[in-house]
């Protein structure tokens, strides 16, 4: 996939990778197999996992640990309880880490095994490139999650083919989750702004961290085309 385009835009990302998915072809590529910090795209995997082990209106229990969790979020509060629809609105919308490791410490036995399987279902994807050292894509001190713009476009793709309802929930520009007797209510606007500024885009994630700077995954359908995009180490 690496090589030297003539003719093809000059981007200032570290890595790029935009593929048309119905035939694989690759439209544009920088670095795509470089090993680079991924920041909040680790929640697609996250996102992938949960919906392996559990189904959209099952529900879970928001730990103190989890609802502590900086430092963008849904602002959920300890004891609640709320739906995996409800909590991937949350992941898409406003990248929440507290709603991501709701998801690790509920989906399976414990946080570490949610982890393991991360890194297992990377294997099995063959994402050669990639490490997920937890649910969020937030920096910890070391050993930090990275990825390949070439393994997260793989990892999309995968995502949207066996969970096409998620297209729909990253879409959604906006969201008014109304208080229950399980929680409180919650008010979400969408951080991807190509949904309203560019024709075709259906969403699918964001992410930045200082030290990965701004990530990106885009989806885009189109005339019968479907491209995904991915950014990594943009300005």
């Amino acid at each position: 996939v690496d090589g030297t385009w003539t003719n093809a835009p000059n981007i200032s990302a570290d890595a790029a990778l935009f593929i048309e998915t119905q035939k694989g072809q690759v439209l544009y590529a920088k670095n795509a197999n470089e090993k680079l910090p991924i920041a909040s795209l680790v929640k697609v995997m996250t996102v992938l996992i949960a919906l392996e082990h559990k189904k959209m209106d099952d529900q879970f229990v928001v730990s103190q640990r989890a609802a502590d969790m900086e430092p963008d979020k849904m602002l959920l509060i300890a004891g609640e309880k709320l739906t995996l629809k409800e909590l991937l609105y949350g992941i898409f919308l406003i990248s929440a880490n507290d709603s991501a490791e709701v998801l690790a410490e509920e989906t399976t036995e414990d946080r570490q095994e949610f982890i393991d399987l991360m890194n297992s279902k990377a294997k099995q994807l063959g994402m050669k490139d990639s490490y997920f050292a937890n649910p969020t894509g937030f920096d910890e001190d070391s050993g930090n999650s990275y990825s390949s713009v070439f393994d997260l476009a793989i990892l999309t793709r995968y995502l949207i083919r066996n969970y096409p309802e998620v297209v729909d929930i990253s879409q959604t520009e906006h969201i008014y989750l109304p208080q229950t007797q399980n929680h409180q209510d919650y008010d979400m606007y969408s951080g991807i702004n190509l949904l309203t500024t560019y024709p075709g885009v259906v969403g699918f994630k964001t992410g930045y961290t200082p030290e990965a700077g701004l990530t990106l995954i885009t989806l885009a359908r189109k005339d019968g085309h479907e491209v995904i995009g991915v950014l990594l180490g943009s300005g």
